[in-house]
């Protein structure tokens, strides 16, 4: 299956992915909280 913006179509253009956003933020404290723990 795909995503809501097959049927959006280009209407979905600009606006932002709500999984794709809060995968990178949960990735970037991963990240964030390993350099951080090295130091």
């Amino acid at each position: 299956k795909r995503g809501r913006s097959s049927r959006l179509g280009e209407r979905s253009i600009g606006h932002i992915d709500p999984g794709a956003a809060s995968s990178y933020f949960i990735i970037e404290a991963w990240f964030e909280s390993l350099m951080g723990s090295s130091s």
